[in-house]
């Protein structure tokens, strides 16, 4: 219903903001690790959740944290509020690490979230990682020989989260090199 809410920050506490646009305070629950403070000008992409007894604000400041909150919810067992949980524990770079990596340890961390619903989670996602539309940032890659892998699988057609999962998907890759990397990289998409 709302892209996005444009205004200026008036009230703050834990998850949750106030922001004043032409007059009107709107509630919207944001991340935990959201740094404004009052009075700040913020645009927060917005998601409206109907609920039987409440319409509840979603706000995220990117495009892509908003999009990975629509992928999560799209799990069964997970709902709004443990939606924000994960983005509130980690970046949305990690987030994507952890998925691509299947790494049931991590995402249990997150308060609300056990073995089982973390196992879940990753099984019904498995086939939307790859559609989810998140420019996944260098930070997911540890070095420079695996950024020269991205680079050149992308230019080889293969969109970013390809060729990161792809990557992802190599093991005891800290001594090859930048072209056995490729090799393998390459091996991985074409058994996709």
């Amino acid at each position: 219903m709302f892209a996005f809410i444009e205004g200026k920050v008036q009230i703050i506490s834990e998850g949750v903001i106030a922001l004043l646009c032409n007059g009107v305070g709107y509630e919207i629950i944001v991340s935990k690790k959201l740094d404004v403070k009052n009075d700040d000008n913020i645009r927060l992409y917005t998601k409206l959740i109907h609920r039987e007894d409440a319409m509840i604000l979603y706000g995220f400041l990117t495009r892509e944290e908003k999009n990975m909150f629509t992928t999560l919810m799209s799990a069964s067992g997970v709902g709004p509020k443990l939606a924000m949980e994960v983005l509130s524990t980690y970046s949305i770079n990690d987030l994507m690490h952890i998925l691509f990596n299947k790494d049931i340890n991590l995402l249990k961390k997150v308060s609300g979230m056990g073995v089982k619903k973390a196992e879940k989670l990753l099984f019904e996602l498995r086939d939307k990682i790859e559609k989810i539309d998140i420019n996944i940032s260098s930070s997911v890659i540890s070095n420079d020989n695996e950024s020269d892998v991205i680079k050149a699988l992308i230019s080889l057609g293969f969109s970013n989260n390809e060729a990161v999962k792809a990557l992802s998907a190599i093991e005891n890759k800290d001594n090859m090199t930048t072209e056995d990397l490729i090799s393998n990289a390459l091996r991985n998409l074409s058994s996709l």
